[in-house]
C-alpha cells in the first residue's frame, strides 16, 4: 500500500502560479499528484496558463496523478447562483478533466446559506440522482466522488447521510477530508475507506474543525490515521489542503516550504517512508 501524497494546486488570483511551474515543484519534491480546483463554468486552459495535453504529458513523464475537485455551492433548490445543477458544472469540466487526464474528480456540495434541518435532507435527497448521473458520466474515465463537510454545515457533513449516498448510488466514491472530520465521526468515516478514491489532508485544532494547517500545527493523530489506512488498504492520492481559511492564519500559509514539510510528515505517518 502506498499513498499518493499531492499537492493542491495554487492556481488561485491571490496566489496563481502557472501550472507547468507547480508540476514541476511537485515532482522536485516528491509529490504523487496534483489537485486543480474546476469552475462553474469549466476549468480552461487560460486558468493554468497552459494547454490541457502539454500538462498532461508533463505531469505524465513526473509520474504525478491529476485529480479535480468541484466546488459547488448549491440553494435548497439544489441549484448555484447561476442556475445550474452540479450535474451542469461537471459537464462544464469534463473537457478539463478528460484533457488533464484525472484519475479522480468529485463534488464538494457547499449550502450557499443556513437551511433547516429538513431543508438540508431534502437536499441530500435531491442531489440523489444526479450523483447517479455523474457516475454514469465518468464511468470508464475516472472515478467520481463525493466530499463530506464539516458537521456545521451539515450537508453530507454525517458519516450516516454518507453512507446512504454510497449505499443508494453504486460506483460513486467518497472523498474523505481529515481537516473536516470531528472525533466522534472519525471511526464511522474510516469504515467508508473500501469507497474512498482519494482523501482531503491538512491538520486542525480539535476539536474544532475547518483549520487548514501545515502538518503538525494542529492537533490530529496522524500515525493514528496511517494505522487506519493501512487496514482498509487505502492506496490512493491524498492532497494536501494548507492555509486560506482566516483562522489557519489566512492566505499564504500553502508555502513551498509547509507543503514540503507537510509532505514529509504524511508520508512517514502513511507509509512508513520519509520523503526522498
Amino acid at each position: 500500500m502506498t499513498v499518493q501524497i499531492g499537492l493542491n494546486g495554487r492556481f488561485f488570483p491571490a496566489n496563481w502560479r502557472p501550472a507547468l511551474e507547480e508540476i514541476a515543484f511537485a515532482a522536485t519534491h516528491g509529490f504523487r499528484a496534483l489537485q486543480f480546483q474546476g469552475k462553474e463554468a469549466g476549468l480552461r486552459p487560460e486558468h493554468l496558463g497552459a494547454e490541457f495535453a502539454s500538462l498532461r504529458a508533463a505531469m505524465e513523464a513526473a509520474g504525478i496523478t491529476p485529480v479535480l475537485e468541484m466546488v459547488v455551492r448549491l440553494d435548497e433548490r439544489g441549484l448555484t447562483a447561476d442556475g445550474l445543477t452540479p450535474l451542469a458544472v461537471l459537464r462544464a469540466n469534463l473537457p478539463a478533466i478528460t484533457g488533464l487526464g484525472c484519475a479522480c474528480a468529485h463534488w464538494h456540495l457547499v449550502p450557499d446559506g443556513p437551511l433547516s434541518d429538513a431543508a438540508i435532507a431534502r437536499l441530500e435527497e435531491h442531489v440523489g440522482p444526479e450523483l447517479r448521473a455523474a457516475v454514469g458520466l465518468a464511468e470508464g474515465q475516472f472515478r467520481f466522488g463525493l466530499e463530506h463537510n464539516e458537521p456545521d454545515l451539515r450537508l453530507f457533513g454525517a458519516p450516516e447521510s454518507c453512507a446512504r449516498a454510497l449505499e443508494d448510488t453504486p460506483g460513486l466514491h467518497f472523498v474523505w477530508d481529515i481537516n473536516h472530520t470531528i472525533p466522534a465521526h472519525l471511526a464511522s468515516f474510516a469504515a467508508l475507506l473500501r469507497r474512498a478514491s482519494m482523501l482531503h489532508v491538512s491538520d486542525t485544532a480539535l476539536p474544532e474543525v475547518n483549520y487548514h494547517l501545515p502538518i503538525g500545527l494542529g492537533s490530529v493523530d496522524f500515525a493514528a490515521v496511517g494505522q487506519l489506512l493501512r487496514a482498509a488498504d487505502f492506496s490512493g492520492p491524498a492532497i494536501l489542503e494548507i492555509g486560506g481559511l482566516p483562522k489557519s492564519g489566512g492566505y499564504g500559509r500553502d508555502s513551498d516550504a509547509a507543503l514540503v514539510d507537510s509532505l514529509q510528515r504524511l508520508d512517514q505517518a502513511f507509509n512508513d517512508n520519509p520523503a526522498l
